[in-house]
């Protein structure tokens, strides 16, 4: 599934270096201090780019002191009028052309999404600092209700420092995410990006540093897992919000139980498609197309499972295979192509033993797209039939997807709630039974004869249901998640025996 090595088309640039790697804390940049023994590399060529460090243990020690003495003095999580405005100097930071182009750099190289939609994402991610800022200005956070003896505050406030993990496959939009709710909820964040993808957040903190934050709201620390595990058990950190796969998400919720603390996550899905009887079989494929395809398939609502009426069977996938032989699969630098490597080779390795696990048990591979001539971790988009369902529940991270039949709606349902997860789905058909079919699937959302990225209306939350996940994200509910509710004002006089 590699190409053959031979060197890269002559419109990629190979003369940019990734920032870099530091440590945040008390309002000051350190070098990381331990090898980790691994590299982050260009997913295009294998090539390394940057040995991978991680912060000390006394390092990630200073860091939880200082958010700790952050939130305990209080300045920060009352003044909100401080926190938009350092939210809005962020947004300004990241909108710097060369600060918004070597994020984009940095994530096409290190995750292999293309530069055209890693662009997107740079452009952003100022964006959702500024729209943190117009939340609060909107008084997310308080308002007064009437009482019976007078008006009654309602506000919300900080839970107490919060730890933000963020996964390696969408960096900057879902650090931004995290860090911008974070800022408005008064919360001290101590950020913990991926190991392989640390560099957006790096220039996320340079904002706000600028931005004059005081100290401890805003830390960053380098490391893998076994880094953030001290600060998970800390039980300094009030809150967690963490975004990555279940074995991750199953470990930080038994660390929190115990001391109940809130814990937002998102961990992912193995995402139905559903084609139903009447479907638009051209608008279908290119649906699968673009979950498979979109983002390398390495996003939490991408394509998983698709479910077909049995007689579309053949021309669907047909269709498919149409589209994915003129689908332009090459280096993530190149403007010409649409779709990108795998981020790193243990990600490449995972789904290349996923395949060979699905061969192994009789699954057809239907797959059409040309390999480049790069030594880096592509991957062709692929449909995988003739599986049993019990074959198809698992989620399978990458442009891979598996293909079942069925010849009514009451049994395309079962399938398509049958995996234990429920982030995302999708449904083509005639729209009113499309409306109908999708309301009954098990998921947090579900988009209707068409496959986009982003959600459907920005001030809607995003569900998580069952093994995806915990909580809602948007707007405001991550800043809500990061906060507690506080009702206060005078009360009448209850008498006993009354």
């Amino acid at each position: 599934m590699t190409g053959t090595g031979t060197p890269a088309s002559a419109d990629v640039k190979r003369d940019f270096a990734v920032a870099p790697l530091v440590n945040y804390i008390s309002g000051r940049f350190s070098d990381p201090s331990l090898a980790i023994g691994a590299e982050i590399c260009d997913a295009n060529t294998a090539a390394p780019l940057q040995a991978q460090f991680a912060a000390s243990p006394d390092t990630v020690e200073v860091a939880l002191a200082s958010a700790d003495a952050c939130w305990k003095a209080g300045h920060y999580e009352r003044d909100e009028i401080l926190r938009v405005t350092a939210l809005e100097s962020i947004a300004a930071y990241l909108e710097r052309p060369q600060v918004a182009d070597e994020i984009g750099r940095s994530d096409a190289l290190t995750t292999g999404i293309v530069i055209g939609s890693a662009r997107k994402f740079a452009r952003m991610l100022p964006l959702l600092f500024r729209q943190a800022a117009a939340t609060l200005r909107e008084g997310a956070l308080r308002k007064t209700v009437p009482g019976p003896k007078g008006d009654i505050e309602y506000f919300r406030r900080p839970w107490g420092p919060a730890l933000l993990i963020s996964p390696w496959n969408g960096p900057t939009p879902i650090g931004g995410h995290k860090l911008a709710s974070a800022i408005a909820a008064g919360a001290p964040a101590i950020i913990k990006p991926s190991v392989w993808t640390p560099h957006s957040a790096i220039h996320m903190v340079r904002a706000a540093h600028e931005a004059g934050l005081p100290e401890g709201a805003v830390s960053l620390i380098m490391g893998d897992r076994r880094h953030a595990q001290p600060m998970i058990e800390d039980q300094r950190v009030q809150c967690i919000s963490f975004t990555g796969g279940l074995g991750g998400g199953r470990a930080i919720a038994r660390a929190c139980a115990d001391h109940f603390r809130p814990l937002q996550a998102e961990l992912g899905g193995n995402n139905a498609l559903v084609v139903l009887e009447g479907a638009d079989i051209a608008a279908a494929a290119d649906g699968i197309v673009f979950g498979l395809a979109n983002l390398n398939g390495q996003w939490c609502r991408a394509l998983g499972r698709v479910m077909v009426h049995r007689p579309l069977r053949t021309k669907l996938v047909d269709a498919v295979l149409e589209r994915l032989a003129v689908l332009r699969l090459g280096s993530s630098l190149s403007d010409q192509s649409q779709m990108g490597p795998q981020a790193h080779a243990r990600q490449f390795q995972d789904l290349n033993n996923a395949l060979d696990d699905l061969r192994q048990q009789g699954g057809a591979m239907h797959m059409a797209t040309p390999l480049p001539s790069l030594d880096g971790y592509f991957a062709a988009p692929t449909l995988v039939s003739g599986l049993p369902l019990e074959s198809t529940l698992h989620e399978i991270f990458g442009p891979v997807a598996t293909l079942l039949e069925f010849d009514t709606e009451s049994e395309a349902l079962q399938l398509a709630n049958a995996a234990p997860f429920g982030l995302a789905g999708y449904v083509f058909g005639p729209q009113a039974g499309a409306l109908a079919f999708a309301r009954e699937m098990r998921t947090g959302g579900v988009k209707v004869n068409g496959y986009s990225l982003l959600a459907l209306n920005g001030d809607l939350p995003r569900g998580a249901w069952a093994l995806s996940g915990l909580g809602e994200e948007g707007r405001r509910e991550t800043i809500e998640f990061f906060t507690g509710a506080r009702v206060v004002g005078v009360s009448p006089q209850d008498t006993l025996g009354a």
